[in-house]
């Protein structure tokens, strides 16, 4: 082939990629700025720790706080604003996904890797809330980028340091950045080229950038007690029965929904067919391994020792994209467009969803999954309307998620939120703040678990049932209603007994003022 026609076909996949990039960006914040899903209590945490710029915060680095208070003292306070980063960051992670697809073999291969990370059904999800995740990825991918211009000789002093700096920013993000710490480390191990590069004056230089860029957060846990590694440690739930094999299928599933099934499946026969390659044309491939081999292998013995959630392996997909495209692009590609094919179809039945109103839900049965994003301002207005009526002095609540909905829906309240604290000291972000002083005179306590009442009863000396306040959600697919319930009570004299052992078993089997099952009322939403 001639090398005008290379040039040619070169230019006409880097327009392809940007045009389709371009497209899938304008469609995903259209959905974003449109749909009628409400903030789910984690965005609503994100946002409330961005209303204060520190360098950490109680569970995660800051990165997603620092984005939310960007966007938002921008834009002004709205569902859309905490959400509207994301389809940029997707945007960008894919764009230099496509940059080192074809930093690796050609701007085909770059258009496949970048259009099966953008497509797939974890960034389709992604792409229309704001999480960890979302901010991680397009420093991981520039930093896999970088990496490799260095590797290949191609990286200057300025890449060293944009490569620290994407290191640093990405473990100011989340802490799984540390794979890619892994990932170089084995890299080094087995290929010559990067080795050079850690082991050099570059290497150093980026190294100690990223070090200046994580100290500050790295002191400010220090300062707190070491509360987000804390929670870190904690969330890997390694105290309970250390042998679940059964959670191995669970894992597969996952990931047949996280990078799509054709793209999972793809990748797995890739791994057998071509774990025998030699040769220079199986570097990069050999590479990329690195970067996805330790976090696939890692999360699933962490599921069969405890738990895993799915996203915890998102940090492998950015690298399984680059590979499942080299591999199959050499080719006729029939795998990467049936692997395209699926996910788009994914993606528009999740585009969809979002911006469905709750008729069309409930007609499709898909009420049920969306419950945890709808009714949260309908609920923080009549709570605290309750709260202002009885003459409260604060609000009390007794779930985390309920705290972080009434929090951001109820933002320009007069009222101080409380969340009940079960324990001896504070489990979660919402319950940083006890109930004490004169805001716990006269407390409006807004149940939603019928098991925990006897529990806060015993908090107070006064303990009156002050009615409900019941938000509609939707209809289960049985016709059952879908209702978040909250059982009102008013609660004087407020003395908590010293939360013991002996304590929380007398409350075993209690409960007040249970919700009856369906059809004679509705469940607990």
């Amino acid at each position: 082939m001639h090398d005008s026609t290379l040039l040619d076909r070169h230019q006409t996949f880097e327009r392809l990629t940007l045009a389709v990039l371009g497209l899938l960006l304008i469609l995903r914040i259209a959905a974003v700025i449109s749909t009628p899903l409400e903030l789910y209590a984690d965005e609503a945490q994100y946002w409330r720790w961005g209303q204060s710029l520190e360098w950490g915060y109680y569970s995660k680095p800051p990165m997603i706080a620092w984005v939310i208070h960007l966007t938002t003292s921008i834009f002004g306070t709205q569902e859309w604003t905490v959400r509207l980063a994301a389809p940029f960051l997707h945007t960008a992670a894919a764009a230099l996904i496509f940059l080192t697809g074809r930093a690796m073999l050609d701007a085909r291969a770059g258009f496949f890797a970048a259009l099966l990370y953008a497509l797939m059904p974890s960034v389709v999800l992604s792409s229309s809330v704001l999480s960890t995740d979302g901010v991680l990825m397009p420093f991981w991918c520039a930093a896999l980028f970088l990496l490799w211009r260095l590797r290949s000789g191609e990286g200057l002093w300025v890449s060293a340091a944009l490569l620290g700096g994407a290191i640093g920013a990405g473990m100011l993000s989340k802490y799984a950045m540390i794979y890619f710490l892994i990932g170089i480390a084995l890299a080094s191990l087995m290929d010559a080229p990067t080795r050079r590069v850690v082991l050099s004056p570059r290497g150093a230089l980026a190294g100690g950038i990223a070090a200046l860029i994580m100290a500050p957060h790295f002191a400010w846990n220090a300062a707190n007690d070491f509360a987000t590694v804390s929670h870190t440690v904690d969330n890997a739930n390694l105290g309970g029965e250390l042998f679940n094999p059964e959670n191995a299928l669970s894992w597969f599933g996952d990931q047949l929904g996280m990078f799509g099934p054709v793209s999972f499946l793809a990748l797995l026969t890739g791994l057998f067919l071509y774990r025998t390659r030699r040769g220079e044309a199986a570097g990069p491939e050999r590479w990329l391994l690195c970067f996805i081999l330790p976090v696939l292998i890692f999360i699933l013995c962490q599921a069969v020792l405890s738990r895993a959630h799915a996203n915890w392996t998102a940090t492998a997909y950015p690298g399984a994209a680059l590979l499942v495209a080299l591999w199959f692009s050499r080719g006729k590609a029939v795998t990467l467009w049936a692997s395209l094919g699926v996910n788009l179809l994914v993606a528009a039945l999740f585009m969809a969803m979002t911006l469905l109103p709750p008729a069309a839900t409930t007609d499709l049965g898909l009420d049920n999954a969306a419950k945890r994003t709808r009714g949260w301002e309908a609920s923080a207005q009549e709570v605290f309307d309750a709260a202002e009526r009885l003459g409260a002095t604060a609000v009390l609540v007794d779930e985390r998620e309920v705290w972080h909905g009434l929090d951001f829906y109820a933002r320009d309240r007069s009222l101080p939120l409380i969340s009940w604290r079960r324990y001896p000291g504070p489990k979660s972000f919402s319950e940083r703040v006890p109930l004490e002083g004169a805001i716990a005179d006269r407390v409006l306590i807004a149940s939603l678990h019928s098991g925990l009442r006897p529990h806060l009863r015993s908090d107070f000396a006064r303990f009156e049932p002050a009615g409900q306040v019941r938000i509609d959600l939707g209809t289960r697919g049985n016709g059952c209603p879908i209702t978040r319930v909250f059982q009102l009570y008013i609660g004087e004299g407020y003395n908590p007994p010293e939360r013991t052992q002996e304590w929380e078993n007398q409350f075993i089997g209690e409960m007040e003022f249970p919700e009856p099952p369906c059809p004679t009322a509705a469940y607990d939403g």
